[in-house]
């Protein structure tokens, strides 16, 4: 296991998917007991993506969190899709975790809620009610974290928004199997902020895919941009980014020297 820091936001590069849940989960879990050990219960922050697929296993192995006093909640959803029908976040989410682990409660953006601005309004409430204290999040094609597609967002007073979705956001969701095309992929998302998911004491970022090393040196080592949204954290002390070595391959070494 590697350490390094960005910025502010610290990384820690490891062999492989295994090693990277193994290691992101036992951070997970230090947090969540911290925080447990001065309040009866807490609320946490859940992306889901392949680069969780390994911290959702070591999580389900542990008998050190009490999910009963954890309340979980969603990054994004597709606008007009219930959190019910089955290729939702929320419902991938309940089959990959949360129906294993039994938290206390989950609230799920509903992406079916009309008038919008009613479920803008629903959620942003639960989020400044339960103030999460842990965030996990991916990085996506375009760079972005939940659906923060360039250019993101970096000042804005909200906690949730309606936002457009990228077409390389579209058609990385339909080569995921989840809408039989990207052309049939919904255009607008429900999203957290980038202030909202930078605002918990610990936030934890995984990569595992060697596609995405690319994107990994564009977050870490160029400029904080709005076009390269999870440069963001940078400016970020509480922000941890787990990457695979294959995930790292395109970072410099500590040195200053390109990697081979």
């Amino acid at each position: 296991m590697e350490k390094r820091t960005y910025g502010k936001l610290n990384t820690i590069i490891v062999e492989d998917d295994q090693e990277l849940g193994t290691a992101a989960a036992e951070h997970f879990a230090a947090a969540v007991n911290a925080e447990l050990g001065t309040k009866p219960e807490m609320a946490v922050i859940l992306a889901l993506g392949a680069s969780q697929l390994p911290f959702f296993a070591a999580l389900k192995e542990r008998s050190d969190i009490d999910w009963s006093r954890i309340t979980v909640f969603h990054v994004d959803t597709y606008l007009g899709v219930s959190s019910d029908v089955p290729h939702s976040g929320a419902s991938r989410l309940r089959r990959q975790l949360l129906d294993d682990v039994h938290p206390k409660a989950f609230y799920p953006l509903e992406g079916d809620r009309l008038p919008v601005e009613d479920e803008l309004t629903r959620y942003s409430q639960l989020l400044e009610q339960h103030d999460p204290q842990v965030c996990l999040v991916g990085i996506g094609d375009t760079g972005h974290l939940a659906f923060n597609d360039p250019p993101a967002d970096f000042t804005t007073p909200d906690l949730v928004q309606v936002v457009p979705l990228a077409d390389e956001t579209r058609v990385q969701i339909a080569r995921a199997g989840l809408f039989a095309s990207a052309e049939e992929t919904p255009r607008y998302g429900l999203t957290l902020t980038m202030p909202a998911l930078l605002r918990p004491a610990t936030v934890l970022a995984l990569v595992t895919s060697p596609a995405k090393a690319h994107l990994v040196h564009r977050v870490t080592e160029e400029p904080v941009s709005v076009m390269m949204p999870a440069s963001f954290m940078q400016r970020f002390s509480n922000a941890w980014l787990y990457l695979t070595r294959g995930a790292a391959a395109e970072l410099s070494d500590p040195d200053g020297r390109a990697s081979a």
